[in-house]
């Protein structure tokens, strides 16, 4: 099919498109933590029509070292179906609307999984901001539907049986012509307060840079809190101005304030914690992600300047670092 009959909704006629499907759960007891992708990718040479499945297993052990156990499987883009928004299959992997199952070998290993999720708080974050997205300067679009979502089932990790009961997770969509140059990306559900006690906290951030031609932004951040049960978006073009950011290969730091509020945050994983994956853009070139979902992170709430709340996660985040450069430190699994 030529590029002028293009049909956005289809994958197969698409140049230059990629659709991507991802979950987390974690264990908090047993400081395990599970990651499912499904992607698709028509490359803008055309050359490369492929769809995959990803799966990476995360398990702390003896309180220190974290085992890391990562899995793909290339397929066609005809291997690839989507019956709506919440329903994709990819080979005999699937998201359903209320759960996903399947099974990707490769490399000698095996990840299997059987997981049925109930959403729990209506919260979700459209992380590009829609001024961005109507200027068409930003054609991405990056999309957490369910915050907070409970998995419960079955994973078999090369024959071992894992069960999993009202797991927090979380489940996110991205799709657009490329990946950002670069980004850095935390979320976690799974909080305790000062008190170590449960807290009703949610946080999910991005600190992106995108290409504009042959140049590259600074980095742009998009934050949302949930704290006492509202809602706190920090993504307007002030806020873009205002939002303090820095990190280094392994630790973030940032601040994000609205009137009498200030959220300070910092979020950090070793290097021996993080799995290394490598991801293929449409243009053909490669970006170096290291991600662990059983990273340490902590958020200070201050109103007026004085402390409020402390809100801590202990092996519970979701920390992610992208950049076109491969980190030393971390070894790719994928």
């Amino acid at each position: 099919m030529s590029a002028s009959k293009e049909n956005p909704a289809n994958p197969t006629t698409q140049r230059a498109f990629q659709k991507v499907w991802f979950l987390k759960l974690n264990d908090p007891e047993t400081q395990r933590a599970l990651w499912l992708r499904f992607t698709t990718l028509s490359s803008r040479n055309g050359f490369n029509q492929s769809s995959e499945t990803w799966a990476v297993f995360f398990q702390r052990s003896d309180g220190q070292d974290v085992k890391k156990i990562a899995v793909k499987n290339t397929y066609g883009i005809q291997d690839f179906s989507q019956k709506d928004q919440d329903e994709v299959q990819i080979g005999t992997c699937k998201l359903l609307p209320q759960g996903t199952q399947g099974k990707i070998e490769s490399k000698g290993n095996s990840i299997e999984w059987d997981l049925k999720f109930v959403a729990g708080r209506e919260c979700s974050f459209q992380v590009i901001p829609k001024f961005l997205s109507e200027t068409r300067l930003v054609k991405n679009s990056i999309f957490t539907p369910y915050e907070e979502l409970y998995f419960s089932g079955i994973t078999r990790i090369n024959g071992e049986v894992f069960q999993w009961h009202e797991a927090p997770g979380m489940l996110g969509k991205f799709e657009g012509p490329n990946k950002g140059h670069s980004w850095i990306w935390g979320q976690c559900n799974t909080f305790v307060d000062k008190d170590g006690k449960p807290a009703q906290f949610l946080f999910e951030g991005m600190s992106v840079r995108t290409k504009l031609g042959p140049l590259v932004s600074p980095f742009l951040s998009s934050f949302y809190f949930n704290y006492k049960g509202e809602n706190f978006y920090f993504n307007t073009l002030r806020d873009f101005i205002r939002i303090r950011s820095k990190s280094t290969l392994n630790e973030w730091e940032f601040r994000a304030e609205r009137e009498d509020l200030s959220f300070r945050g910092v979020v950090k994983a070793e290097h021996k914690d993080f799995a290394g994956l490598t991801f293929e853009d449409t243009n053909g070139s490669y970006l170096y992600c290291s991600n662990s979902k059983l990273a340490e992170m902590k958020i200070f709430v201050y109103r007026r300047g004085k402390l409020e709340a402390t809100f801590t996660a202990s092996g519970t985040a979701a920390f992610e670092i992208v950049s076109r450069d491969k980190n030393p430190y971390v070894p790719l699994l994928v």
